[in-house]
């Protein structure tokens, strides 16, 4: 078959490779930062799902309660709250901060009382209710 004239067919070049030096990725979680006011907004990182995870690998602080998935829930929606407020990615320092508000500690649910649990459990987001009790924005 003939060469097409306006086809210029070049074998040593390939139109896909980029130019040397390969321009560098970006950190492995560049959203992940403790700061409120940090400079990088929309970057990619982790997905609510990640709240979950962190939650995941503490949960055995409450796993005595018989309303642990509960607590679950709420730890995990608070954390949400507190991350989406700043724009970000939901962080282990979210984690600690609720905990620290909330007194939560091995085999004690602190501030999660009876109470505020039979209230959280009739909410769509299970512990709206307590972002007005404490401040989780500081």
């Amino acid at each position: 078959m003939s060469q097409e004239p306006n086809v210029n067919v070049n074998y040593g070049v390939s139109h896909t490779e980029i130019p040397l030096p390969v321009p560098r990725r970006m950190p492995s979680r560049p959203a992940e930062s403790i700061k409120p006011n940090f400079e990088r907004y929309n970057n990619v990182g982790p997905d609510s799902g990640f709240a979950l995870k962190i939650v995941n690998k503490y949960k055995e602080l409450w796993s005595f309660h018989p309303r642990k998935k509960l607590i679950t829930n709420i730890i995990v929606n608070l954390i949400l709250f507190r991350s989406s407020h700043f724009g970000r990615a939901p962080t282990n320092a979210d984690f600690h901060l609720i905990l620290g508000l909330l007194r939560i500690s091995e085999k004690n649910i602190g501030e999660l009382t009876n109470k505020v649990l039979e209230t959280s459990s009739k909410e769509a987001m299970q512990g709206a209710h307590i972002t007005k009790k404490f401040n989780f924005l500081t």
